[in-house]
């Protein structure tokens, strides 16, 4: 049974809900860490659903700050999907890391 530590996804969120990623068939995904950076001079809001639920709703990232939220081992089932979206077009980055187990 593998079991690798990996980064999940990274990118930039969209202003429309967009799945950052889906958890490959016959795996389990521990979610370990989220940074999310926003490199705009203003303030902007997140919002991130895992397997469908908000766990981060429209949450305020200040201007050129960036934050580090660990989850501590959120367990996703297979082909379900981690989902976000910002309140600003191209203001937050992202960056997530985690376990894939199959």
């Amino acid at each position: 049974m593998p079991d690798v530590s990996k980064r999940l996804a990274k990118g930039i969120f969209s202003t429309a809900s967009s799945t950052l990623y889906t958890v490959p068939a016959s795996t389990t995904t521990f979610l370990k860490a989220l940074t999310i950076c926003n490199k705009t001079a203003t303030d902007a809001t997140v919002t991130l659903l895992l397997a469908g639920t908000e766990v981060i709703y429209q949450h305020t990232i200040k201007a050129k700050d960036s934050i580090t939220i660990p989850f501590l081992d959120q367990i996703l089932n297979a082909g379900e999907t981690i989902t976000g979206l910002a309140g600003t077009a191209s203001a937050l980055t992202y960056y997530m890391s985690g376990r894939e187990v199959s």
